[in-house]
Order: structure tokens, then C-alpha cells, then sequence
């Protein structure tokens, strides 16, 4: 059985009716359809000028640094030289990886120090929620049938207004002081209690994580030094270099169907 392994470009992979990608596993349903036209489109782009040597694993790895920094945020250089995998994660296993939105701070703490991370890393890396939108389903829990007592009471009213219903598809911004900005401002909204998921909100409550998301929400600077860190960190995670996987000559397909290692072995 195979597991999200890392940095590998296994998740711009489709699947098919029979044998679903990471792609139509939940966790990975709100990562838009245009953002994989985008790294395409930007594979295509590179490849012309520089030949097929650069991964889509080391093109999706800039894009997300570059999309920091277009917003604001902190510019740094990550170590490249990537492989494409050769397969992805079945669904289940995408499901018992990937912490979902209701999750608790001490399940996640749990299974992302089991790939390295530390309580710091995780607060820093939740820090991305600055920007971005969530969709109503990923918090709604928290509005229905009851209030969540950890929600500010503006805050509550204001997201039953966008989200009449427990099931509707609306979205909001994750950061509602500053959505469009990487700063941040994501943690001051947690002292608020104005954090949207659980996940977030949460991060406040613990009090194994309350004490680093009071320093990120005071030093701007420290916070950006932390969430570099951890980015990199998540960046190198079991990549695939030398002579593993390929450099595909199409982000969501493999370079031919004869190397395609299924899932289930």
C-alpha cells in the first residue's frame, strides 16, 4: 500500500472511475481545477525554454513559494532537483494521512510529528490559512446544530449569513482581516476567536501551541522566519532525486502508461 510520501507531484496525478487519484480523495477536493491548469500551463512554459529536465514536483514547489511572496510574504530560495513519482496514494490512505478541517491540534501535532514536524512547524505552516478561501462545508459543524463556544459571537453571526445552511457550497475567506495579504494577521484572528476551522481555532485553545500562536501574532518577522523553515522542511519531504520516478512530460499523466505502478501493490 502506498502512502502520500512527500514532495512527488503524486497529488497533480488523475485517476480514474476505477481508481481514484489523490485528487478525489476530500481532503484535496477544495484544490482548485484551475491551480493544476496553472502548474501545467507553467510546465509547458518551462520546458520550452529549458528543455524536459524540471520536474513538476520542483515547478509546484516554486509556484508555491512565488505565490507567498506575490502576496506579501517572505522571499526564500528552496533546494531543487526533484522527481516526479510514479504513482499516487489510494483514497483511504489520502484520508488517514491528511488531517481534515474538524481536527483537533493534538491529532495533528500526533501525526505530523510522525513526518518530523514540531509543534512549531505545525502553527507556522497553518500560518498559510492568511490567505485563501474555505468552503462553507469545512466549518459548518461549528454553526449547526449548535454554536461552537469557542466562535466570537460577531464572527458566528456573520458566517451563518454566508452559510445559511449546514450543507451549503458558499465560501468565505480564511483570514477576515486581511484575506488577500500574507501577513500575520491569521493569528491575531485566533485570539479573536475568530479562526475559521477548527483546526485553526484550536491551535488558540491548546495549550500545548496558545503560547507560539501569541509570539507569531506579536512578531511578524518571527513568524516568517518559522514558516520558512517549515516550508522547507515540508518541501523535502521523501523526495524522489537521481534516477527515482521521472520528470513527466505532462503533470497529470506519467511519461508512459508501462511504468504506472498501481496503489494496491
Amino acid at each position: 500500500m502506498n502512502i502520500p510520501r512527500g514532495c512527488d507531484g503524486s497529488v497533480l496525478l488523475d485517476g480514474s472511475a476505477s481508481e481514484p487519484s489523490e485528487k478525489d480523495a476530500p481532503p484535496n477536493l477544495t484544490l482548485r481545477a484551475q491551480a493544476f491548469v496553472i502548474i501545467e500551463n507553467l510546465r509547458r512554459l518551462v520546458h520550452k525554454d529549458c528543455g524536459h529536465v524540471v520536474s513538476c514536483s520542483d515547478i509546484t514547489t516554486l509556484a508555491a513559494r512565488d505565490a507567498v511572496v506575490m502576496s506579501g510574504g517572505p522571499d526564500y530560495s528552496v533546494p531543487l532537483g526533484r522527481r516526479d513519482g510514479l504513482t499516487f496514494a489510494t483514497r483511504n490512505v489520502t484520508l488517514a494521512n491528511l488531517p481534515p478541517p474538524f481536527a483537533k491540534t493534538n491529532a495533528i501535532l500526533n501525526s505530523l510529528s510522525q513526518k518530523g514536524f514540531t509543534p512549531t512547524d505545525v502553527v507556522a505552516l497553518s500560518g498559510g490559512h492568511t490567505i485563501g478561501l474555505a468552503h462553507c462545508i469545512s466549518f459548518t459543524t461549528r454553526l449547526y446544530p449548535i454554536i461552537d463556544p469557542t466562535l466570537d459571537q460577531t464572527f458566528y453571526k456573520n458566517l451563518k449569513i454566508i452559510c445559511p445552511t449546514i450543507n451549503s457550497t458558499n465560501t468565505t475567506f480564511m483570514d477576515i482581516r486581511s484575506p488577500e495579504t500574507f501577513d500575520n494577521k491569521y493569528y491575531i484572528d485566533l485570539i479573536n476567536r475568530q479562526g475559521l476551522l477548527t483546526s485553526d481555532q484550536d491551535l488558540y485553545t491548546d495549550i500545548m501551541t496558545q503560547s507560539i500562536v501569541k509570539n507569531f501574532a506579536v512578531n511578524k518577522t518571527l513568524f516568517y522566519q518559522n514558516f520558512v523553515s517549515a516550508m522547507i522542511k515540508m518541501s523535502q519531504l521523501s523526495v524522489l532525486t537521481g534516477s527515482q520516478g521521472e520528470i513527466r512530460k505532462n503533470c497529470s499523466h506519467r511519461n508512459s502508461n508501462d511504468l504506472f505502478i498501481s496503489p494496491n501493490m
